[in-house]
């Protein structure tokens, strides 16, 4: 948590380009995958929708029966409202994702706020912290050890190597 204000606190311009070059490497293609995902399933519903009215045509016509008219409508029924719930899901996942960049600002502010304290009190621990995990320890090499990730709020786990890279970068 030291590390996390002492960046912020010296080097924030920095700070934020390395946490928006973590988001962004990871997020801008999972964030396009979705929206294409998205498109291509709100096309699938209007398909069916033609589909919909194109069968049920063809069975006043007298051109398909009508057993096999309710089979493929429940057929396309039941596509459409699996679509209608991805839809869901995914219009939530890209707003979500969308946020982010507030996220990181959010955090930016509310670790400011906490530069000049001498203790840690559970406020400004649940104002930071999201979770605290802690690892099964390693003896492997003779001694004890124990890794500990951090889970902040807004923006998730930020890795040791980023922020220490992070202060070695801009030292220098």
């Amino acid at each position: 948590m030291q590390l996390v204000t002492f960046c912020i606190s010296n080097y924030e311009d920095a700070f934020r380009k390395a946490l928006g070059a973590k988001r962004d490497a990871e997020a801008r293609k999972e964030l396009s995958d979705k929206r294409r995902t998205l498109q291509k399933s709100e096309n699938r519903i209007a398909e069916l929708d033609r589909l919909f009215k194109r069968i049920y045509e063809d069975m006043v016509a007298g051109r398909l029966s009508e057993a096999r008219f309710q089979m493929l409508s429940d057929d396309y029924e039941k596509e459409q409202t699996e679509l209608r719930e991805r839809i869901a899901v995914l219009t939530k996942e890209i707003s979500e994702q969308e946020d982010q960049a507030d996220n990181a600002d959010h955090f930016i502010r509310t670790v400011k706020k906490c530069l000049c304290l001498t203790e840690l009190t559970p406020a400004i621990l649940n104002d930071l912290v999201k979770a605290v995990y802690v690892h099964a320890p390693d003896k492997s090499s003779g001694h004890r050890v124990q890794d500990v990730a951090i889970s902040y709020n807004y923006i998730g786990i930020l890795p040791a190597s980023l922020l220490n890279d992070l202060i070695n970068r801009t030292a220098v």
